[in-house]
Order: C-alpha cells, then sequence, then structure tokens
C-alpha cells in the first residue's frame, strides 16, 4: 500500500474498526509517482446487509470467486462500436455469497456501426468489482455502472467499472424490526458456516430454538410470508410479528409437531433457503404448512405438553438467575413453574406465546397443588368453555394466588393459602353455574 499512495498506510488505520461511514480519498499521479491529494470521512449508518459477527474463515471460497468469474464472463461480451462509445448498466442478483444472476438495465453507445472487441481484463475488473459484495447477508441486488471507450488504433475497446452499489428499496416495518431479523439471520447463519455440515445437524436444527431462530430470520428477509398467506393466513399475521416475539412463538409451536414432520420442515426449509427446491418440494412444503394452521386450534397432546414444561422451566429460571438460587425447596429443588393459562387450554389461544414470560410463574408445590385443583374444579366443563371463560379463571387464580408467585414460600401462609383455595373455589363453581 505505501508502493502505491505513500501515507495511507499511516492514515487509514485511524479509521478501522472505530468509525463507521466511508473514506474518499483523492489521489494524484505525478512523474515521480502517485500521491495521496485528500483523505475525507463521511459519517453513515451500517447497510443492513453488511456483517457484524466475527468469522474464522479468511479469504475468499473457491465457489464464490468461480460464481464471480462466470458471472463477471457472461457480462463481459458487450461490444463496442469501433471509435466510439458505450455504457452498460446492469443488475446483479446476490444471495448471502451466492450469484444468482444478472439484467441488463440499460445499454447506450455511440459510434460506427461496426463493433471493437472487449477489452480481455474486463472479466477481472468486474470480479473483482462483485466480490466485495458477497460478504452480505441475505437476498440483495448491486447495481454495476460500466463505461468503455475504443480507439480505432487500438485491438480492443477499453472497459472501466465507473460504480458498484446496493440498491436498497424501501423495506416494509419498523428500521429496528427489519434490523433484529438481519441480526437473527445473521447469527443463524455464522453457526450454519462456523460448524461442519454434521455438527450443525445435530448440535443446531436439533435445537428447537436455533430452528425458530433461523426459520424467522430467513423468512423475513426473504418474503416467504406470501407462501403462508396463500396456505395458512391465520399463521401467518403470527409470523408477520417478526423479530424475537415471532421467534419465541414458533419455538412453543413446534412442540405442536410431530418428530417426524418436523424433521421433514427443518430438511425442506433449510434446503429452500441454500439450495433452492423443486416443484414436487415445493408442494410438499405447502401441505406440511397447511397442516401447521391446522394444529393452531389442536389439543396439545402428552408428549407436546412434557416437552413445553421442561422449556418453561429452563427458560424461566434462564430469565431469572437470580430466582434460581432463592426458590428452592427443602429436597433442593427450584419451585416448579406455573402457567397462567395451562398448556391443556392452550389450543384456545393460538396467537399467544403458551411458553412466554408473561404466561409463567414459580410456585412453591403446596402452592401449585391448590392451584392445580381450581383447575381441577373447571375440568369438567372445559370442553364447551370459551377461551373467555378460560382467561377468567386464570384471572380468579391470579387474583388470589399471586402473593405467592415468584417468592419464597412460609410454611406460617398455609392458613392464608387454604383460605384462598377456598374462595378461588367458589369463584369457579360460580362460573360454572352460569354456563349453557
Amino acid at each position: 500500500m505505501d508502493s502505491w499512495v505513500p501515507g495511507l498506510d499511516a492514515s487509514l488505520p485511524l479509521y478501522v474498526g472505530t468509525r463507521m461511514g466511508e473514506v474518499v480519498l483523492t489521489v494524484r499521479g505525478e512523474r515521480q509517482g502517485w500521491r495521496l491529494n485528500s483523505f475525507t470521512w463521511g459519517d453513515g449508518a451500517r447497510p443492513l446487509e453488511a456483517k457484524t459477527l466475527p468469522v474464522r474463515r479468511t479469504g475468499m471460497s473457491a465457489e464464490t470467486l468461480a460464481q464471480a468469474h462466470a458471472m463477471a464472463s457472461q457480462l463481459s461480451h458487450v461490444r463496442v462500436p469501433e471509435g466510439g462509445r458505450a455504457a452498460l448498466l446492469v443488475d446483479v442478483r446476490l444471495d448471502d455469497d451466492r450469484l444468482l444472476g444478472a439484467e441488463t438495465v440499460r445499454y447506450e453507445s455511440q459510434g460506427d456501426s461496426s463493433i471493437g472487441v472487449p477489452s480481455p481484463s474486463l472479466t477481472v475488473s468486474i470480479t473483482q468489482a462483485l466480490l466485495p459484495f458477497t460478504q452480505g447477508i441475505g437476498p440483495r441486488t448491486v447495481r454495476l455502472r460500466l463505461e468503455a471507450e475504443h480507439r480505432r488504433a487500438d485491438g480492443h475497446a477499453r472497459w472501466r467499472v465507473m460504480e458498484a452499489e446496493t440498491l436498497r428499496p424501501e423495506l416494509p416495518g419498523s428500521p429496528s424490526l427489519i434490523a433484529e431479523h438481519y441480526a437473527l439471520y445473521e447469527r443463524i447463519l455464522r453457526e450454519w458456516r462456523e460448524e461442519t455440515a454434521a455438527t450443525f445437524q445435530q448440535a443446531g436444527m436439533a435445537s428447537a430454538e436455533f430452528l425458530a431462530t433461523w426459520f424467522i430470520g430467513s423468512l423475513a428477509l426473504r418474503g416467504g410470508l406470501a407462501l403462508f398467506e396463500a396456505v395458512a393466513p391465520r399463521l401467518a399475521p403470527i409470523l408477520a410479528r417478526g423479530g424475537s416475539e415471532a421467534v419465541a412463538w414458533f419455538r412453543s409451536f413446534l412442540a405442536r409437531i410431530r418428530p417426524k414432520e418436523r424433521e421433514t420442515f427443518q430438511r425442506l426449509w433449510t434446503k429452500a433457503q441454500t439450495q433452492g427446491l423443486s416443484a414436487a418440494e415445493k408442494t410438499q412444503l405447502r401441505k406440511l404448512l397447511a397442516r401447521f394452521e391446522e394444529l393452531l386450534d389442536t389439543k396439545l397432546d402428552e408428549e407436546a405438553r412434557k416437552l413445553l414444561r421442561r422449556q418453561a422451566n429452563t427458560d424461566f429460571y434462564k430469565l431469572r438467575p437470580e430466582l434460581a438460587k432463592t426458590l428452592v425447596d427443602a429436597a433442593g429443588s427450584k419451585y416448579p413453574v406455573h402457567h397462567r393459562i395451562p398448556l391443556e387450554h392452550a389450543h384456545r389461544f393460538p396467537e399467544m406465546n403458551i411458553n412466554g414470560s408473561a404466561n409463567l410463574n414459580a410456585l412453591h408445590s403446596t402452592v401449585h397443588e391448590r392451584v392445580n385443583n381450581v383447575w381441577t374444579a373447571f375440568r369438567p366443563a372445559s370442553s364447551k368453555a370459551s377461551g373467555g371463560e378460560v382467561r377468567q379463571v386464570a384471572d380468579i387464580v391470579d387474583r388470589h394466588f399471586q402473593r405467592w408467585y415468584d417468592t419464597v414460600y412460609e410454611q406460617a401462609s398455609e392458613t392464608a393459602l387454604e383460605q384462598a383455595e377456598k374462595a378461588a373455589l367458589r369463584e369457579v363453581r360460580m362460573l360454572l353455574a352460569r354456563l349453557p
């Protein structure tokens, strides 16, 4: 670098890793060589497609280099009128580090009708222009502007890449939510690339959290909601919430899906994001998504309830590590986690994350038993009760037992606990008497 522009090696490191924006260099060619004429800085926001997480890979993969070279070779076939000029505007489509295709936006030329041969270095120039853009994430379009000139004495036209930029159409949704989608997707993509395929399948895709994050992050970036709107219209608006809220909801929803269906889904969705699906596979995915729609109103089976209970206990104390130290019974076990809306009624609240923090509280086993007695009294009517009536029972339980939520249980409050149970049961029986 120093031999090219003396002084640049001293100026540029001052900005690397410390500021965000663009550096504008002006260099002057003199008889003795190049000289740095000016060095200015312009503040700017981080582009959404820019990576933020460190990766272990160095250099450029052979596959990416081959794709860029093939794309450049395709674009290099443009000719220039002999003794004339030409300009080319072309859009190149990328997805992560893959180059998918190119489309000519505009071609203009001036000069004689006979054609000059392109410069043999044009392929190299276009390749070098495209490679930096392959470091981004998500689907995007890069626009290249090329200009050429042919002199009659020359054997070929001289092309130059004048400008290369990422097109950024206005995205739906709030900027913070879109940024969160990109962050989710980048985290999963990094784990995919940093691990071997076998490790990814075993340690990654076997995790409900991993699959949910991968799914929601890639869904938002690729506009996949249209597919859900067509085959699962009730599921689409839930997923459209996006970000961590949608990830958490879908992670809980995965408990409803049979292991074989989940395995098929993760295989199809992963292939859709990394390779693309055949017509038969697309049909299979649509049928599976329609099945997901049906599950919204399906009562959880025992296996799903067991899985959700385990997740609830893990998540609750993971988010509240201070309670994990204090809410411990005489046997040294952490208090059980209670669902305010019980799992057996989850199908009546399809849009709610049944394992969301707002629906979870830790209760001493003695208190939990009393609460369960209240819900047991309601159970005979639960098949015909509405979601609103289920919520009324939850409110009754809250009103009488919330003093024991997320707090250490004192044996001295046993009398108060017994009175709370009696009062709650009395209200539930009154509610049952009003049901048709």
